[in-house]
């Protein structure tokens, strides 16, 4: 009887429900007339806007597909972080404050107060220590040979365990608003990259917490959590032995890089204002050199010099200088000539003589 009751209510409810939806609005004829539509996208964590684009390439070779190596590949990525992703909102409200001066119209000031807190979501490991970056990119394979996320050791994987462990006692870096550059080495770095394209800076958290907890637990010997719920059976059919020596997650976060670009979050105008301030004291000097020669005797100088150029004056000078080095190169070795013919036939006449 009870569950007839329920069930009655539950339908009666459904259809009181479905009985207030509005009906669907008919099409008139004006919606048919082309016209022009502003949309606006809306903004914040519903925006359209894209805020990252990754670039992967990937190759392999035919001794590497045999013998089953992992295939090279480089990944970068660019990521724009927004305020919204690094602030919380409490609270948002208008003020409007109202200036009269005697004699004038009253002003109307009206402004946005938005009190907000700051989200802290910590870096990647990648993105936590900077000190090895550039033993990174200085070092050939980034300081393992290929082929390492396969074929790395126990004890590889427990001194990266160490050394990430070392690292959380270090002062930890959160993300920030503005850009951010992601490059990698790793294949299953960047498969994991494409992943947490899915998820927001509180999700990728997360999944780095449960990372670290699950190697944690590797490291201290204790088997995966669905063992212990499963069972006997399920530890003769998935034996923990058969696992290996490799974590759970594999660090790969030495073969990547996460770093915070300098470019200001409002985009050109004010980058293009940073690089002119930074290079207006290079280019000091040049602009004084201009105007001295501008205000001095040397602009009437350099106008005549233009004014000659585009006459045929010089046209001229070449051609009398052209034809002085045609004189004295050729015309001097035929009067020499000439010269000589005529002594060697005075000498045949003396001898004849």
């Amino acid at each position: 009887m009870s569950s007839s009751a329920s069930s009655s209510s539950s339908s009666s409810s459904s259809s009181s429900y479905q009985s207030q939806e509005p009906p669907p609005r008919q099409e008139l004829w004006w919606d048919r007339l082309p016209s022009l539509k502003i949309v606006r996208p809306p903004k914040g964590p519903f925006s359209p806007q894209v805020d990252e684009r990754c670039f992967t390439f990937c190759s392999q070779s035919i001794s590497g597909r045999i013998h089953g190596q992992d295939p090279w590949c480089r990944s970068i990525c660019f990521r724009r972080v927004f305020k919204h992703e690094v602030e919380r909102v409490l609270s948002h409200h208008r003020t409007k404050t109202v200036t009269q001066a005697p004699g004038k119209k009253p002003v109307v000031e009206i402004k946005d107060v938005v009190e907000a807190v700051p989200l802290k979501h910590p870096l990647p490991p990648e993105g936590q220590r900077y000190s090895g970056w550039l033993a990174m990119l200085m070092g050939d394979r980034f300081g393992r040979p290929s082929g390492s996320d396969q074929h790395a050791s126990a004890d590889d994987h427990t001194h990266d365990h160490d050394q990430a462990q070392a690292h959380v006692q270090r002062e930890t870096r959160y993300w920030q608003e503005g850009w951010y550059l992601w490059w990698s080495g790793s294949r299953w770095a960047a498969q994991e990259k494409l992943d947490l394209m899915r998820r927001d800076l509180e999700g990728q958290s997360e999944w780095q917490r449960l990372k670290d907890r699950r190697n944690d637990e590797w490291a201290r010997g204790l088997p995966p959590p669905g063992l212990e719920e499963k069972g006997q059976q399920a530890h003769d059919v998935h034996p923990f032995e058969d696992v290996g020596n490799a974590p759970p997650f594999p660090d790969v976060t030495s073969q990547s890089i996460l770093l915070p670009l300098p470019i200001p979050p409002t985009s050109l105008p004010s980058l293009y204002t940073a690089l002119h301030d930074s290079v207006q004291p290079a280019l000091a000097p040049a602009g004084r050199v201009l105007a001295l020669v501008a205000e001095s005797p040397h602009r009437e100088l350099f106008e005549r010099v233009w004014e000659k150029a585009k006459s045929d004056e010089p046209r001229k000078l070449l051609v009398v200088a052209w034809g002085r080095v045609r004189e004295n190169f050729f015309g001097g070795e035929g009067e020499g000539e000439g010269r000589g013919g005529e002594g060697s036939r005075g000498k045949g006449k003396d001898e004849k003589r």
